[in-house]
């Protein structure tokens, strides 16, 4: 089968399966509903409109008037994730529980707003700061302390705002770290049309430099461009790298796996990492927390990771952990740690609701004896 003919098929998929997941929302909210005619077919019009929106917003997403359009789409996909969630649960409860169709239909769709509403007041917060403390045998005083700054899954695009994209450079900036690390998914949206952030990415501050690693969706928009966007913001993009930031600490970065699909390229992982020095603490950045045990084999202290958004939203925030076996947080292989931003910014829907969104500050220690 041709590649064009492939894309065609999944195109298709996608267009059947993103319309089923409308008609089981409309359907839904009427089960059990004693409503007028009328007013069904009003409600059938608002779900086709909002369903246009997400459709009209990924494929116009060049054109000046397409923002709000772009906006009201991807909100209703998160709104549609999170009424199938809840309106799966109904249905899977009615199977074995009687209870009033009409009742529960009312209740969950409530819960739904609901939701929804707590998820984008949760979703559009400035990131929270957390602190996560690593000690380290290669640490031999409290002089010698490394401090780093993740940032992650920025996925800066025509939806995102300046002045919250502002907040976040100058709460970064409060940290005073040695390093700042963005562990890819920076940008989602090509190049040519998001200049006006590149001001604001050049005010991050960090002594020892500010580097970044491709993620999945500067694949998607070209890598090209993905390599002039950061170095004018100030950054410096690790493809497959190393830099001896200290007599203490060496950095790595490596491509996202998404390179051996789309661009039939390996991962470098080994070749980049075949000089580790067991010395110094090294850090290697890789957009999804995955091949942290060859990593960990190869010398690595601390894989700093992002992707998985910690689900974000429901229902993939109940099986992220199926997918991913380092999907949040701190985990830890003998004296070896991997971190999983749950991410900076969000993707698509404006929307978090199990989670916040995360600046991540790491303070590598000397440990304890």
């Amino acid at each position: 089968m041709s590649k064009k003919l492939r894309i065609i098929g999944l195109g298709l998929f996608f267009w059947v399966l993103y319309m089923g997941m409308n008609y089981y929302v409309y359907r839904s909210v009427l089960r059990g509903l004693d409503i007028s005619e009328s007013t069904e077919a009003l409600l059938g019009g608002i779900v086709i409109v909002a369903a246009m929106c997400f459709i009209f917003g990924m494929f116009l997403r060049g054109k000046p008037y397409i923002h709000g359009i772009a906006y009201i789409g991807n909100l209703w996909l998160g709104m549609l994730s999170i009424a199938i969630s809840l309106f799966l649960i109904r249905d899977l409860l009615y199977l074995f529980w009687d209870f009033s169709l009409g009742g529960s239909t009312i209740l969950f769709s409530a819960a739904t707003i609901a939701a929804v509403l707590y998820a984008f007041y949760n979703g559009t917060r400035v990131p929270r700061v957390r602190e996560v403390v690593i000690p380290s045998s290669k640490i031999k005083s409290p002089e010698e302390e490394i401090t780093i700054t993740q940032l992650s899954d920025v996925h800066v695009g025509i939806l995102t705002s300046k002045k919250w994209l502002k907040k976040i450079v100058e709460k970064t900036n409060e940290l005073r770290s040695d390093i700042i690390v963005i562990t890819g998914d920076l940008t989602d949206d090509k190049m040519e049309r998001i200049p006006e952030f590149l001001p604001i990415l050049r005010e991050l501050q960090a002594p020892m430099g500010k580097f970044t690693i491709i993620g999945n969706h500067e694949v998607y928009h070209g890598l090209k461009k993905y390599y002039d966007f950061t170095t004018e913001s100030g950054l410096t993009p690790l493809r497959n790298k190393k830099v001896v930031l200290s007599k203490e600490l060496e950095l790595y970065g490596v491509d996202d796996v998404t390179v051996e699909k789309y661009l039939q390229t390996p991962v470098r992982l080994e070749e980049t990492l075949v000089d580790v020095d067991p010395k110094r603490y090294s850090v290697l950045l890789f957009h999804q927390p995955v091949r942290f045990t060859q990593a960990v084999d190869l010398g690595i202290d601390l894989q700093l990771s992002g992707h998985t958004h910690n689900g974000q939203i429901p229902p993939l925030e109940w099986i992220i952990g199926l997918y991913f076996r380092y999907p949040k947080g701190l985990y830890q292989k003998g004296e070896a740690h991997i971190y999983t931003s749950p991410g900076t910014g969000v993707w698509g829907p404006p929307l978090r609701f199990a989670s916040r969104n995360e600046i991540t500050r790491f303070r590598i220690v000397p440990k304890k004896t």
